[in-house]
């Protein structure tokens, strides 16, 4: 499905084999080329869609120059380095993204280290297990690519007629850019504000320094008061009011936070059990690891301010109250 925006700037919806089911690409027409803005994931039904859409505005695969990728996940750069290997696309990533790229490949140690995180975090070993073969499926789910150069805050890049602003928006990864267009009032948002949903929050096993939940919410205040007509996200519809989704998201996440304060009261608990509690007991079992991701950001940032404190017994890490 591929929809104008623009005379020149076209959302290209993609499938994917997960629940929700979709994520937008938006292709930009400029000097007879195409600059992508992410590229779906490494599915065979993804090749079809933006050949056929693509075809729709004729262009094609070859006539794609540039990529600019919000982030490194599979439904956002899965098909770069195919693009790339037809076309010889350039293609530009944020440097912390790039260097998770690489960190993932290496992927007895990836399995090493998660072990090491989620099962002293409560996570069942039978869970564990899932989440180790998901990790082959993701793996295959990305093409290897070569980065152009890494994308920084600030970037410019003139496209045809237009001017794109690269925006910092670390949280959901920690080199998520969002792309503005100052001349049209547009935000290419990616996963970081989302019009129905918030975009999970998971702790970086490569780098524990790294504070998830805190650059979220500080990249939110970074972009809430540009001139914003209209946030065009990867997945979900577009919306107009920038400032009101990011105070609702910002309202949701201090809820959160004291939804898990009231659920460490009693005896101390694992950040599973934790989840549980917030999120229910009955979810399969990548749908566990993700609860349980959003519950140890918050928790980290609850031992920052000295409310939650924890200890490790047995080899499992629970926390209480401070």
């Amino acid at each position: 499905m591929i929809d104008r925006i623009l005379p020149d700037l076209y959302r290209i919806t993609l499938p994917m084999p997960f629940r929700l089911r979709h994520v937008h690409v938006y292709a930009l027409l400029h000097d007879g080329r195409v600059a992508l803005f992410d590229t779906g994931m490494n599915i065979p039904e993804t090749y079809k869609v933006l050949d056929e859409a693509l075809a729709a505005i004729g262009r094609a695969t070859k006539d794609i120059d540039r990529i600019f990728l919000t982030h490194m996940h599979a439904d956002h750069c899965g098909i770069a380095g195919r693009i790339q290997e037809i076309s010889g696309a350039a293609v530009y990533l944020s440097a912390p993204d790039d260097a998770r790229l690489q960190y993932n490949s290496r992927h007895e140690e990836l399995i090493e280290r998660a072990r090491d995180f989620y099962l002293p975090q409560g996570l069942p070993l039978k869970a564990m297990d899932n989440l180790v073969k998901l990790m082959a499926v993701f793996r295959k789910a990305t093409i290897p690519f070569r980065v152009e150069r890494p994308l920084a805050p600030h970037d410019t890049f003139a496209l045809g007629a237009r001017t794109v602003e690269v925006i910092a928006a670390p949280g959901h990864t920690a080199g998520q850019m969002c792309f503005y267009f100052p001349g049209d009032g547009i935000l290419l948002a990616g996963d970081h504000i989302l019009p129905d949903i918030t975009p999970n929050l998971s702790p970086d096993i490569f780098r524990p320094e790294y504070r998830p939940l805190k650059s979220f919410l500080e990249s939110l205040g970074a972009v809430r008061d540009l001139p914003v007509r209209t946030v065009w996200p990867a997945h979900g519809d577009p919306f107009p009011d920038l400032a009101r989704r990011v105070d609702e998201i910002r309202g949701h996440h201090a809820e959160r936070t004291q939804l898990i304060v009231e659920a460490l009261q009693g005896r101390e608990k694992t950040a599973f059990e934790v989840s549980r509690i917030l999120f229910g007991e009955d979810l399969p079992e990548f749908d566990q690891f993700l609860a349980l991701n959003e519950t140890y950001v918050h928790i980290v940032e609850l031992m920052d301010i000295g409310r939650v404190t924890a200890d490790e017994q047995d080899g499992l890490v629970r926390y209480r109250p401070a």
